[in-house]
């Protein structure tokens, strides 16, 4: 076995093993605190020239060139969502067990694993590189994607980058974009009365309940699509009414939609359908106020950000220079098959293509459908895989 070839397989085992370890480490949006620590010390283990954990919590490695304009920047988020119910799971969701060659636990896809397989890459760079590489790990971007990392590049790099490489699961292909995600908050106002009289009272949820079909309904008979991208999306995913109690009717309800968007959408033509229904409950007599969801979001820093839950979709060309070369470079060294294509979910892509319009591109293991369900799972050789990409493609776009 070669030298180059004794690098690689040791930086796919040490891949292997950061993973397993980062999904033994909950790291619930807001309480990233242990991870951050565990990847801090890990690169400096691994001689970085400098790194910083910012008043956000995220975990910044610098890499020098002999320039440190334009740099290149390899980025994942720390965080990851609510296991869900462990009935669900064939392993504990923190176990990091390997089954069959792959790695199962909360976050293994989304997106520990890609963190485990930049970090170990750096061990495959050379000494004399020309552009300067960043390790860009980022807290909260389950709850508000961009904003972390907008905090990231303008406060702490403080440069354009040449390339944002993010780690996200694309299977080992390159993808190139994805539609955007609104949060839009719905309050329907009713009056309370006892649940045995409703004809006293105007029942909220009765009425956000019917509300929600319609607004459904409508929404379906008129979504967009995207040739690329798909279609618009629109779901609930959030109910909470009060008072809460069995003999009272509800007088307040609210419901959080979650909604997809395309390039050419806005905000305005967003809440359009909502105003519709708006209009047919107010002649009922309830107060419905729509509006796109404003919330604060607590760091484990103790920082605390007011975010706008609006996050812009964005698409590279194909055609694009730089598309090309990533996409060559990943199949001549990591997986003869693969294809440009197009995340379903967000990343943190919305602040570096959607809002900046930097070039950014996804390469990253694992099948991005298992991200956010029971036992997801990455298989190791993805892992392995991933390493030599993501050196591979720092080593084109120097």
């Amino acid at each position: 076995m070669t030298r180059e070839a004794k690098q690689m397989v040791n930086a796919g085992e040490m891949a292997i093993k950061i993973a397993k370890e980062l999904v033994r480490i909950p790291s619930l949006s807001g309480r990233e605190k242990e991870a951050a620590y565990y990847i801090r010390d890990t690169l400096n283990g691994l001689g970085v020239d400098s790194i910083v954990i910012d008043e956000l919590g995220n975990v910044i490695a610098k890499i020098e060139g002999s320039s440190s304009k334009n740099p290149i920047i390899l980025e994942g988020h720390i965080d990851h969502v609510e296991p869900g119910s462990k009935d669900l799971w064939k392993v504990d969701p923190y176990s990091g067990k390997i089954i069959d060659n792959k790695l199962y636990g909360r976050g293994a896809v989304d997106m520990k694993s890609s963190l485990a397989s930049m970090i170990s890459s750096i061990t495959l760079l050379p000494d004399n590189m020309e552009k300067t590489v960043y390790l860009v790990f980022v807290t909260h971007e389950e709850t508000a994607e961009g904003v972390a990392f907008k905090h990231a590049l303008e406060n702490t790099i403080r440069e354009k980058p040449y390339i944002v490489v993010l780690g996200e699961a694309t299977n080992l292909n390159v993808y190139i974009g994805h539609r955007g995600r609104c949060l839009i908050e719905y309050v329907v106002q009713g009056k309370t009365a006892h649940a045995s009289m409703p004809h006293l009272g105007l029942n909220a949820l009765s009425a956000t309940s019917k509300s929600i079909v319609e607004i459904l309904e409508t929404f379906e008979k008129n979504k967009l699509f995207h040739e690329k991208l798909g279609y618009s999306t629109l779901t609930p995913t959030v109910i909470e009414c009060s008072p809460k109690v069995t003999p009272q009717i509800p007088d307040s309800c609210r419901v959080i939609f979650d909604r997809r968007i395309l390039p050419f959408e806005t905000e305005n033509a967003l809440l359009q359908v909502f105003y519709k229904v708006k209009a047919l409950l107010e002649h009922e007599g309830f107060k419905i106020k729509v509006s796109i969801l404003t919330e604060e979001l607590k760091f484990w820093t103790g920082k605390t950000v007011k975010v706008k839950d609006f996050f812009k979709p964005w698409i590279l060309d194909e055609k694009n220079m730089h598309v090309k070369k990533a996409l060559k470079t990943i199949r001549t060294n990591v997986n003869p098959n693969a294809t440009v294509g197009y995340w379903k979910f967000s990343t943190d892509g919305v602040y570096s293509a959607g809002e900046k319009g930097y070039v950014t591109i996804g390469f990253g293991p694992g099948n991005e459908n298992l991200a956010h369900q029971p036992n997801e799972h990455v298989p190791l050789k993805h892992i392995k895989k991933a390493t030599y990409g993501y050196a591979s493609l720092v080593l084109t776009f120097q």
